[in-house]
Formats: structure tokens, sequence, C-alpha cells
């Protein structure tokens, strides 16, 4: 399995239950929702081989006690020295948020800052997509202070596994690789997002257009179709930052099986979390139609270990447990953006380019 995946970007955090997601205002469930999320799909059973799936643990979150009089283990451990085997399902991967503060981002309130959610067009057709071998997707980007590029996207054999029935994931990683002024994602329905702004762009403020190409009926794109900054509605940003302990309680019934385990999920945030900037992302940073998921789970990549303990089962002082707790020490930012109103009224104010004017004597930087 390649763990750095050239060109890839960043990827949301895509909840289990898509009904139930994250919410603003739950920093902590939110975040233990991800490190979940995140772990189960890192022990995915299919990308294991079938000698180690006696490693493959059980993860789930618990509530940390508050009791003053328990021990460093007695949560996840405690619970499972009361199960039978058969309800165990151990080894276990219990995710907890030992402790929380809130974390201020700088002096003054929560707002952060206006923002303007960058023009994009959607693709008509989702998944898969049947391209051939060197078909390109042209388009042209337009800054508020009029200048204009137009891009070629070429979509070659080599770069998918099969470039007949190619995947959202396959045609987002190759846009995103050769675009310098748009940035390509997937929507929650499999369609492929393309929105102004790139490497080159520093603004979220312009316009995307499909000029042409000849993938753009394997995409569902039509030429013409447009998308302006002068038609979007603005916002104002607020932030609820928390910095929060996480910890990650490992049990087994075999010490073997606990070291192992513990050195991959040790490696997990070590290693494997590089190549997502040790950052999960709610998917509202990538789709704006999917609401109150603006979040950043941000890692401080230097994990500790609490140290290996063995715990005797009750009335059974041979048959053990073997425990170890990972902390990792976790910012999460939560986003809420609303809509800015025309004063004295109740409906959102749109720029529209009707009554909305560049003035030409200020700056701008593209």
């Amino acid at each position: 399995m390649s763990i750095h995946v050239f060109g890839e970007g960043p990827i949301p955090t895509i909840p289990d239950d898509t009904t139930d997601p994250p919410r603003f205002g739950q920093p902590i469930e939110t975040t233990k929702d991800a490190f979940v999320i995140e772990l189960r799909k890192f022990f995915n059973r299919s990308e294991i081989t079938a000698n180690r799936l006696s490693e493959i643990p059980t993860i789930r979150k618990y509530d940390i006690s508050t009791n003053s009089n328990d021990g460093s283990l007695e949560t996840a451990v405690k619970l499972i020295q009361k199960f039978p085997d058969i309800d165990e399902d151990l080894p276990l991967v219990a995710v907890m948020g030992s402790t929380g503060r809130n974390f201020p981002m700088g002096i003054g309130g929560q707002y952060v800052a206006p923002v303007l959610i960058p023009p994009f067009v959607i693709t008509s057709n989702v998944e898969p997509f049947a391209l051939n071998a060197d078909e390109t997707l042209i388009y042209k980007t337009t800054s508020e202070s009029d200048e204009e590029h137009t891009s070629t996207i070429i979509f070659r054999n080599s770069r998918f596994q099969d470039i007949a029935n190619a995947t959202a994931q396959e045609i987002v990683t190759e846009i995103n690789f050769q675009s310098l002024y748009a940035r390509a994602s997937i929507t929650d329905t499999n369609n492929v997002k393309l929105s102004y702004g790139g490497a080159l762009t520093s603004r979220a403020t312009g316009n995307i257009e499909i000029i042409g190409g000849t993938v753009i009926n394997a995409l569902g794109y039509t030429i013409g179709q447009k998308a302006e900054y002068k038609n979007s509605i603005p916002y104002h940003r607020y932030h609820q930052a928390t910095y929060i302990d996480i910890a990650l309680e490992i049990a087994t019934e075999d010490y073997n099986v606990r070291t192992e385990l513990t050195d991959l999920v040790w490696s997990f945030f070590t290693f494997y979390m590089d190549s997502r900037d040790y950052t999960f992302l709610g998917r509202s940073i990538f789709d704006n139609s999917i609401s109150n998921e603006f979040f950043q789970c941000i890692i401080k990549p230097d994990p500790t270990m609490a140290g290996e303990q063995e715990v005797p089962r009750p009335g059974d002082e041979a048959d053990k447990v073997y425990v170890n707790r990972i902390n990792i020490p976790v910012t999460t930012i939560q986003y809420v953006d609303r809509a800015v109103y025309v004063p004295g009224t109740t409906d959102p104010y749109y720029l529209n380019s009707d009554n909305l004017e560049v003035d030409d004597d200020i700056p701008f930087k593209n």
C-alpha cells in the first residue's frame, strides 16, 4: 500500500453515518469520531494479509471516567473485565477524550474573517467515468482583476488503473496534479467539483468556465458552463477552538499482540499521518453544500505512551488483559459561516454582477 500518493492533496473525513454527522459545537465528539473513522480506515481488512487478521482491532469511542478514585485505566478496560469473552471483541482500541480546554486563536472574539465560497462547476455524471487515453479538459479562470488563464488538463492512461472506468478520486487527483488556477474535489454524491483557486491564486474571488476538451461529455460538463463570484453570497466566519488530549486505550488478550498493535497505532500518528499533514478535515471544506462539518483536527505529532500494564480479570488472576495507552494532543477548530444580511432585512446579501463593479485602482495579488 502506498502511503504517500503524489499529488493526492487533502481528503475529507467521511462519517460512518451521514445522517448523524459531526456538528458545530461538539468538538470532543467530533474529534473522537474522526479518530475512530480514520483508524478504522487505516486497519481496513481488505488491505491487510490474512495472517495478520488476528491483529485487527475493534475500534470504538468511549467516555472517560471523571471519578477521582479511578486509576488511569479504569475506563474501557473496566468494561472489558466484566464482559464474557464473546462480547469483548478483543483486541480493542478505545478512543477517549481525556482532557480539554478552550483554545483562543487570538485576542478578541470568535469572528475570523469575511469569506466568499469559491465559484465552482460540478459534473452531471458520477463515477465511473468512461475516459479515453489523452483526452482533455479545457477551462478558463478569470480573477476579479480580470486576469485570465486558460488551462488544459490531459488525462493520460498511465495515471489510471482503468481509464475506461475512472474513479472520481482519480479524476480529482489528476486535475489537482496539473492545475495551477483551480482545485478539484469530490462531492458527497461522487460528482467532481472544479472550483476557482489553485496553487497560483491567493484569493477566492474569481470566475471559472468550461470552454472545451474531449472529455466533457464523459464527465458531464458542457461548454459555457460557468460560475461567477459576483453571484455568490458573502459570509462571516466564526470559530470554536479546543485543545484536547485524546487517549487511545489498547487492550488485547495476548502480550505480543499488544506490542504489535501498539506499534501499528504509533506508526499511524508518527508516519502515516504525515501524508495527511497531521490533519483531519471535515467534508464542508471540500463541498459547501454540506453544512456543519467545517472542522480541522490538527494532530501534534508527538504522541506519548502511558506504559504497558497487565490487568487481571476478576476471579482469575492468571487470566489477564494486556493494556497500553497512547496519548495524542489535538487542536480541533470548528467553523460556522453565517450569511451577511442587508441591514434592516432578513434576506442574505447577494453579490450581483448588475450592481457590483471592480475598482481598478485597488491592487490585487493574484
